[in-house]
């Protein structure tokens, strides 16, 4: 779940970098750029799950 949570991060960082060079319009890089974070934030949720989950398994 970890390597998921890495890689969820890595695309929303590519997301929204890809989009501040393909889209011309400001709303729609505003979008992208706010579903790319969106994505990210759910990579670092499952990271944080996955770190607290082992912190409990190692007590």
């Amino acid at each position: 779940m970890s390597l998921f949570g890495y890689l969820l991060m890595l695309s929303g960082w590519l997301l929204t970098l890809a989009s501040l060079f393909l889209l011309a319009g400001v709303g729609q890089r505003l979008l992208f750029v706010a579903a790319g974070l969106a994505v990210e934030l759910l990579g670092l949720g499952l990271l944080t799950y996955r770190y607290r989950a082992l912190q409990r398994e190692a007590r």
